[in-house]
């Protein structure tokens, strides 16, 4: 492959990316000004933005075209696509009314500095661009912008309106401080398996993928919930493993 072509290929899937957020955007405010309250395909949008995410890097690291432009550019569609985009769409709903514009203000502060951490960190040596990771610190921004996303689609598609707005009130906070703490949250599986549990993961990646077809509307939500709970989970796995290591440390 040229190196043009394998540098350049990755941004045009970035490029991509942004150009769904900001259509994201535009719906949102139509929909506003139009009155009617309908998020339109605005959620889609920032589903679609996100798997566009994903694969520009998938791309850059099998092509080995990862460079430093390419990071900076994504991360400016990072912050398009799922800080201003998401935040536009809840805004737009006001489901706390005056609040919301501080709930929406932090998740894009947080989800900002997610990215910026995320950028100095994978900066730090030139080769690691390129390799693939195993785990984030802290929850990634795209499926944050996934799990406000899919919660409206699932509303609309069950009720036609946003529903408990309380409970997504809090839902919110909580996205905003999982962005910018230390939990691990593991990668997309990858399909070379290397371990005892890659039968498993290959279960796992076939259900979603069943559910996923047989009804997205219901399903992106809930599974995305599930990869959120699970990097807490984790962090409380390994807590009762670190006070255990320490009891026996002590008796010893």
């Amino acid at each position: 492959m040229k190196n043009w072509v394998r540098v350049a290929l990755p941004n045009v899937f970035t490029l991509g990316s942004i150009f769904c957020g900001v259509s994201a955007i535009f719906y949102c405010i139509d929909g506003f000004n139009a009155l009617t309250g309908d998020p339109g395909r605005a959620p889609w949008l920032i589903i679609a933005a996100a798997l566009l995410d994903s694969i520009d890097g998938k791309v850059a690291r099998y092509s080995q075209g990862a460079t430093r432009f390419g990071i900076e550019l994504d991360s400016l569609a990072d912050v398009i696509s799922f800080g201003v985009a998401p935040i536009v769409l809840v805004y737009t709903l006001k489901p706390f009314g005056e609040i919301t514009w501080v709930l929406c203000l932090l998740f894009l502060m947080c989800g900002a500095i997610r990215l910026a951490r995320y950028n100095v960190m994978t900066l730090r040596r030139v080769e690691r661009i390129n390799q693939e990771k195993d785990n984030f610190m802290g929850l990634p921004i795209p499926v944050a912008a996934i799990a406000v996303a899919s919660y409206v689609i699932f509303c609309w598609d069950r009720w036609e309106e946003l529903h408990l707005e309380g409970p997504f009130m809090g839902f919110m906070l909580v996205l905003s401080i999982l962005m910018i703490s230390p939990l691990s949250y593991r990668t997309l599986p990858s399909l070379a398996f290397k371990s005892k549990w890659s039968i498993l993961k290959l279960i796992a990646i076939a259900v979603a993928l069943a559910a996923l077809v047989w009804n997205p509307q219901l399903t992106i939500f809930p599974i995305v919930l599930l990869y959120i709970l699970s990097g807490i989970a984790a962090w409380g796995v390994h807590m009762v493993r670190h006070d255990e290591d320490m009891a026996l440390s002590v008796e010893e």
